[in-house]
């Protein structure tokens, strides 16, 4: 059950992952193998080292203090995604014409990055740096993957910030219901 948990989380961080993998199956750009593996295992490591983070801070804290600063880091990260989907215009003018290994850094850095809260929370909640990390390089790297595929269905829906809001809502949950536990 927890490793379906962190799952869930790491799906539900992947959002933007989806929406750059669109983005660049729309301007007909495939990232390529060795570009998708640079990604996730930025978003691996980066997630590998808050996790490491977060088990450290918990050896200080109670297991009530950490489930708290869990469930906060949580709900804050869910309530950012959905304030920050609202707020932002869509911007249908993101086509890249190629991509690079720079720009796969680039990239990898800023997706993984907007996963450290969750990350930390986890580790918080006593879960192993591994076992946290390892679901982020599958998903990022099953996302890239698909990319191409993703885009007909998505254009088809037309979902576009519906689809940040339901995750914020869904991290939001996730946080609260690890308080019943």
């Amino acid at each position: 059950m927890h490793f379906i948990y962190l799952f869930v989380i790491a799906f539900v961080n992947s959002i933007d992952n989806i929406g750059i993998g669109v983005a660049y199956s729309v301007g007909r750009i495939k990232i390529g193998l060795y570009k998708n593996i640079i990604i996730s295992s930025i978003a691996f490591l980066v997630s590998y080292i808050a996790a490491v983070s977060g088990n450290i801070i918990s050896n200080f804290l109670s297991d009530n203090v950490c489930t708290i600063l869990s469930v906060i880091i949580l709900v804050v990260m869910g309530s950012r995604m959905i304030i920050k989907s609202i707020i932002e215009k869509d911007d249908d003018d993101f086509k890249v014409k190629n991509i690079k290994y720079g720009e796969a850094i680039s990239i990898g850095v800023v997706l993984a990055l907007d996963d450290v809260g969750s990350s930390v929370g986890s580790g918080l909640s006593g879960y192993s740096p591994f076992a946290i990390s390892l679901p982020y390089f599958i998903i990022s790297i099953m996302i890239f993957m698909l990319s191409d595929y993703g885009t007909r269905f998505f254009g088809k829906l037309k979902i576009g910030k519906k689809a940040t809001i339901i995750s914020g809502i869904v991290m939001i949950l996730m946080g609260l219901m690890s308080l019943l536990e």
